[in-house]
């Protein structure tokens, strides 16, 4: 290869850059060697366009990732999208101080104690609502189909992430298994429930991965194998290198046979991506509802020597039937929209229900997995 090809960056063009900061810029406040850094840094790994994949962390925020990683984390609870213009609540963890102020999957944190979330740089607005347990936030909540912004006070505390809940879809002999992300454990919680919802003599199960942003890829190994008991997960490939078949662990299915539906939608990304499309293409599972995100990436995370981290996408993922997901995302088996302004329903919540507050909920995603399931059956 030449030199010119080697090369990643203009590194003349870039030291002009920087003389032309260093001489003109007003404000010497900003204008810091940490901040230049970390700005550049961010800039570089945004440039590669695998949003919300690989990405540079400071120390706090490697930090903060393995906490959220071990499925714990002080603040109010959300899964917050920054991979769009908009500061979406992709997800709202059960019991959380979020959940209990009335937070909703699909909110829009329009402020935060004031501040205009709109053009804070990447990370920062999580940097905002996380905080000292006990500490108050104000939120403005822009609500779909609510033409007002509401504010909402909300005391942030120590999350406990429960990745795996289940219950019965009212009314029916569906369970409803939630995996809220593959953090460390979600596989083993995973194969706990099915063995629970399969004692309970379930005629099928959905397993909801809405707002699922991903995780560790062995969780999702281990939540695979419940269901099947060979076959491909999905093929990964790194640079110039043909694509590898990863195999399911044979023989550690709990049951093969019980009718699966897998709900997912935008925010399922990622290991949330792998297991649908796992168990769609050995024909294990129905996928039903929105696009997903479309993260094909397999991260490593490396560490810098300031005590910061690059997530680093270091090997491209591709479903058991060779389809590429990366930037695209899967296209459900059948397409089933959220109304606008409508509430996502977790297990949680339908513990509360009757059958008849079940069917008349404006969750239809869920409505239809569960007659989907049922069906099946």
């Amino acid at each position: 290869a030449s030199e010119q090809e080697e090369t990643l960056l203009d590194e003349e063009l870039i030291a002009e850059a920087i003389e032309l900061l260093q001489e003109r810029y007003v404000d010497d406040d900003v204008r810091t060697t940490e901040r230049l850094t970390v700005g550049a840094i961010r800039g570089l790994v945004e440039a590669l366009g695998d949003d919300g994949h690989t990405q540079y962390l400071t120390e706090e925020e490697y930090k903060i990732e393995q906490e959220v990683l071990q499925g714990r984390v002080a603040g109010i609870g959300v899964v917050l999208d920054q991979r769009s213009a908009a500061s979406e609540v992709i997800a709202v963890i059960d019991g959380s101080p979020a959940h209990r102020a009335g937070l909703r999957a699909g909110d829009i944190i329009a402020t935060v104690d004031g501040q205009e979330t709109a053009r804070l740089p990447d990370g920062e607005l999580a940097d905002l609502v996380r905080g000292e347990p006990g500490t108050l936030v104000r939120l403005g909540i822009e609500r779909p189909g609510s033409t007002e912004r509401e504010v909402y006070d909300v005391f942030r505390g120590e999350v406990e992430i429960d990745p795996v809940d289940w219950a019965m879809a009212p009314g029916s002999d569906v369970a409803v298994i939630r995996i809220v992300q593959f953090s460390v454990g979600a596989g083993h919680q995973l194969r706990e429930a099915v063995e629970e919802v399969v004692a309970t003599g379930a005629s099928g199960v959905v397993l909801d991965l809405r707002g699922n942003p991903g995780g560790l890829v062995v969780e999702t190994l281990n939540a695979v194998s419940a269901f099947l008991d060979e076959g491909v997960a999905f093929l990964e490939r790194g640079r110039d290198e043909p694509a590898e078949p990863v195999r399911i662990d044979p023989g550690r299915a709990i049951d093969t046979e019980i009718p699966v539906v897998v709900l997912v939608d935008y925010g399922t990304a990622s290991s949330g991506e792998i297991l649908a499309a796992a168990l769609r293409d050995n024909g294990r599972a129905t996928v039903i509802g929105e696009q997903t995100f479309g993260t094909g990436t397999i991260l490593n995370t490396l560490r810098l020597r300031d005590g910061s981290a690059m997530r680093l996408g270091v090997r491209e993922w591709l479903t058991p039937e060779g389809e590429a997901v990366f930037r695209v995302g899967l296209t459900p088996d059948e397409l089933v929209q959220m109304p606008l302004g409508a509430f996502r329903l977790g297990p949680g919540d339908l513990l509360g229900l009757t059958p008849v507050e079940f069917e008349d909920s404006d969750d239809v995603p869920l409505r239809r997995a569960v007659r989907l399931a049922e069906a099946e059956g």
